[in-house]
């Protein structure tokens, strides 16, 4: 269920056009049609960020959109100031379910600022279009009455060609994660990824190799194997390989296709969320598709591990000793600190097997990172400098900001344990650092960012809200951002 995204002429056979510009640019607004500029003069629309204005004319195309990118001192950026205002203009339009077929025409001033930003106008009109892809999402399962209105097509203009292309393929990564992370856990177990691996890397020739429980033995993964032991899904690590040439980069997912804390059970209201703990996985899955279809110049290793973390006779317990992949012992100090487990023997196995130039892990890890950044950023955290400021630039270009914690060597001591290596948790404070320090034991001292995405990874009763994650669900957070950094090697 879902729409295409064109380029052309705005008005040529669509039910509504939209207007897209800041509150610098409402004289060109004005000119835009008389009872447009009636509007702006009644003072009924302002251009405000997210603003909106619904006029019907007697000629023409019959709906015309006002859309507003609020003001320059916008402190999320110009080219994100585009993308909200264009989601802002399908979004209304989606209310009307009428309207089939959206034309957008943005203003030339904030295309030439948000391309200041990026990389030229063409990344500009790409950036557009995502956002226009991202708002006409939906996901649904409805089996019988109205399913949400989805827009046929939307169409920006004027654009080329090649704008087109790249978003069609970063936005299909996108709608990707989105749909494998909204899937419930009865759909879309840990063999239900392995299902949708299989299906992707058949369509885009990707190479794909899935280890089940016997290789996880006997390479001793004691990670994913204690975390799926009390689940009747069998966990298992995908692993989809492109081959571009270039720089070799692992992403490395969180796939717990369902969280219920293990023995140390959840309260109940907080596992009504917890299909979504394998976004991470998601987005690593979206990000090779969107790196594939781009062409890109690297050479990347996705790796999933995905597992069920389930209460039973078999499941693991809390004080339990495991042994990693890499030869570490690890005390268990909480059940539902799972995520960290299966996540470091798949960074312990990509150091050692691809030896990559940059390592990046996604994961919705920590409900710290959700009190020390709310929903509007992801927490970031890193061994290496220059990797750390690439991914932090990218974020912010991607309009998915990330903000840096430190990984002092002090917040180590906090996972010490008596009777192993390391313990998986280092108590309430600092608890998003003390699980980047756990996992930085894992990478065998390779380059390696962790982007903590429990807060971002989605819509939650703070956030984040932008309107194209307006139908509330999984974002698909990280893969605009991680495909932006690989472009940019």
């Amino acid at each position: 269920m879902r729409g295409s995204i064109r380029v052309g002429d705005a008005a040529e056979g669509v039910d509504a056009i939209a207007y897209v510009a800041g509150r610098e640019a409402l004289d060109w607004l004005r000119g835009v049609d008389p009872a447009a500029s009636r509007v702006i003069e009644l003072g009924d629309f302002k251009a405000g960020l997210e603003e909106t204005a619904l006029i019907y004319r007697l000629e023409g195309v019959p709906r015309l959109i006002l859309s507003g990118a609020g003001g320059e001192d916008e402190w999320i950026g110009h080219a994100e100031r585009l993308r909200v205002a264009v989601a802002a203009a399908v979004k209304q339009a989606r209310r009307l379910r009428q309207i089939r077929r959206l034309g957008i025409v943005v203003e030339k001033g904030l295309l030439e600022k948000a391309a200041s930003e990026g990389r030229g106008e063409r990344w500009a009109v790409e950036q557009a279009l995502i956002a226009a892809d991202m708002a006409n999402y939906v996901y649904s399962l409805h089996g019988r009455g109205d399913r949400p209105h989805v827009l046929d097509e939307i169409r920006i203009g004027p654009g080329d060609e090649k704008a087109l292309e790249s978003a069609s393929a970063i936005a299909e990564g996108v709608r990707l994660a989105r749909d494998l992370a909204n899937a419930p856990a009865n759909i879309m177990g840990p063999d239900g990824l392995e299902d949708a691996a299989r299906e992707l890397a058949k369509r885009l020739g990707l190479g794909i190799r899935v280890l089940h429980r016997g290789e996880l033995e006997s390479l001793g993964m004691g990670g994913i194997l204690a975390v799926g032991s009390g689940s009747d899904k069998e966990p298992r690590l995908i692993v989809l390989e492109y081959h571009g040439g270039g720089r070799r980069v692992a992403v490395v997912g969180k796939a717990v296709a369902f969280d219920s804390g293990g023995l140390d059970l959840k309260p109940s209201q907080y596992m009504l969320e917890m299909k979504y703990d394998k976004s991470g996985g998601a987005a690593a899955m979206g990000i090779i598709a969107a790196a594939a279809r781009l062409r890109l110049p690297v050479e990347l290793v996705a790796l999933i591990p995905a597992v069920e973390n389930m209460p039973s006779g078999r499941s693991y317990k809390p004080l339990d000793v495991i042994k990693m992949y890499n030869g570490l012992t690890v005390e268990v100090g909480n059940t539902d600190a799972e995520g960290r487990l299966i996540l470091a023997d798949a960074l312990a196995y990509a150091a050692e097997k691809y030896k990559p130039d940059a390592m990046i892990d996604l994961a919705t890890l920590t409900g710290a990172a959700v009190v020390a950044l709310g929903n509007h950023a992801a927490a970031l955290m890193s061994n290496n400098e220059d990797l750390a400021s690439g991914i932090e630039k990218a974020a912010w270009a991607a309009g998915e900001p990330a903000w840096r914690l430190p990984m002092w060597p002090v917040y180590e001591k906090q996972l010490e344990s008596k009777v192993a290596d390391t313990n998986n948790i280092g108590g309430r404070w600092a608890g998003a650092i003390t699980a980047a320090k756990f996992l930085e034991k894992f990478v065998d001292g390779r380059p390696w960012a962790h982007l903590d995405i429990a807060g971002v990874a989605w819509v939650q009763e703070k956030g984040p809200w932008k309107p194209y994650y307006h139908q509330g669900g999984a974002t698909g957070w990280g893969v605009r951002t991680v495909v932006e950094y690989l472009r940019g090697l």
